[in-house]
Parts: structure tokens; sequence; C-alpha cells
């Protein structure tokens, strides 16, 4: 038996929902609701002491960490297969994952949070004091300091210009990598493509594919296209868009973007 606690539009809940359909999996839903605070809860944080959703529970086995755990559907799961044949397939589907680990997921929650959630959670918390023991109560301290930098001042901070430029070079070296082939690491679809969907699909949604639109990134526009219209993405993440959240991201990413072409204008 298959059980995942996971949020609608979490962008790490989006890919092993992706991998679940691709694999033609079954699966007991757990949906948590991140604003209400399901994931800060005594029974939640035995399960996964971080508080973060996606957590995996396969014949009482706990996986947490989302390509952890989309790498042990692929493998406990043999067909269809999700990483190529070969050793340097495999090794470079591997890298471009890594790079999500090694920080790019971090910048997706500095913008998600200084474009949009930030007006949200100011909104909820009513002061400073409150919004100051919403931060305390983040287990991982990491997504504590970034929401830190960004929830005061926005598509101003620091921090979040960091976000910006990290996301423009790495669009532009997956372009690159586009060039010669359909997908990130071939001619089919893996994991590597499944991980950075939701990543793709979230600056879409904070209205910021001006980063790709035009002739700057044809070949990354040319794949998200394609990966939009496949099988698991519809059924992974478009099936679970919030429509609650999906107006407030567009209209604050609009607001955002002048600020926001000013860093990419220096970075080009």
């Amino acid at each position: 038996m298959i059980k995942l606690y996971h949020n609608d539009m979490s962008t790490c809940a989006q890919k092993v929902r992706f991998v679940l359909h691709e694999k033609g999996l079954e699966w007991d839903s757990e949906e948590l609701d991140l604003r209400a605070g399901d994931q800060l809860k005594p029974e939640f944080l035995r399960i996964n002491p971080k508080g973060l959703v996606p957590t995996l529970i396969h014949d009482a086995n706990i996986f947490a960490e989302s390509n952890i755990i989309i790498e042990y559907l692929n493998d406990a799961f043999p067909e269809p297969a999700l990483l190529p044949q070969e050793a340097l397939g495999r090794a470079r589907a591997r890298a471009w994952m890594k790079r999500l680990d090694d920080g790019i997921h971090l910048e997706v929650v500095s913008l998600s949070f200084g474009v949009a959630f930030r007006h949200q959670l100011i909104a909820a918390t009513g002061s400073e004091a409150a919004l100051e023991q919403h931060f305390a109560k983040i287990p991982d301290p990491y997504i504590q300091d970034v929401q830190r930098q960004v929830v005061s001042l926005g598509v101003e901070a620091p921090r979040f210009e960091r976000s910006i430029r990290a996301f423009e070079y790495l669009l532009r070296d997956l372009d690159a990598a586009l060039a010669t082939h359909q997908w990130i690491v071939g001619d089919k679809l893996t994991l590597a493509d499944i991980a950075y969907a939701p990543y793709a699909t979230r600056l879409k949604h904070l209205h910021l594919q001006g980063l790709w639109d035009g002739d700057d990134k044809l070949n990354f526009a040319r794949w998200f296209e394609a990966l939009q219209a496949t099988a698991g993405y519809q059924a992974g993440l478009t099936k679970w868009f919030n429509p609650k959240y999906l107006p407030l991201m567009d209209q604050a990413g609009i607001e955002a973007w002048p600020r926001i072409a000013g860093i990419v204008a220096q970075v080009r």
C-alpha cells in the first residue's frame, strides 16, 4: 500500500504525483492544509519531524524528500523506466535533480513568498509578533530563514533578487541542454523532466513567463509546452491546481514584473 501526505500546490508533492501516475500506481491521499498548519501538528511531525510534504509511506516504510521519493518509486516499480538505461544518462539526470536540492528549491520558496504568499501571510497573522511566531514554528531552518528575508520586503529584498538571478541562469542552462534533444537528458521523458515540471509551473503561475517568452529561450518554451501536454502532468499537477491561489499569484506577479524585469535586464 502507498500513502502520500501531500498538498495540492506544493511543488515537491507535484512531482511525486506525476511519477505515481506515470507508474500507474494506486495510492491513498492524505492532503494537508499548509495554511492551516496541518504539517506542524504533532501527529504529522511524528511521521516527518521537518514538517514538510510530501511524505510517502510504502509497506510501513517512510520516505521524505521528493527527489528521494521519486527515485525510490522508479526503483521499486521499474516499469515504465524513468531513468536512462546507460550510466551516463542516469548520471546526467541525477545531476539535474541535485541542482534542485542544492539551492533552486529554496529560490522558488523565495519567489513564491516574495511575489504572492507574503500578502496572505501578513494578512493572516495581523501583527509583527504573530508573524514572528509563524516563523519560529517552521522546523526547517533554511525555509524559516528564506521566509524571514522575503516576507517583509517582498521583491525589494536582496534575497529575492538573488532568486531571480538564479532562475535566469537555470533557464539558460536548461535551454542549452534542450537544444539537441526533446527532453532534458535525451529523447525520452525522465525523472529530470518530472522534477523540474513544478518549478516551471510555479514561474508560470507567478506570471513570470517573461523569463522565457520571445526568442530568448525557445528550447525551454517548447519543452514546457510538451511537458504540460503529458498525462502525468495533467494528473499530477493540473488536476490539483487550487483556484483560490491562481488569481492571487497571477495578479501579484503582474504587479511585481516591472521590478523583476529590471533585475533580469541587469543579467542579460
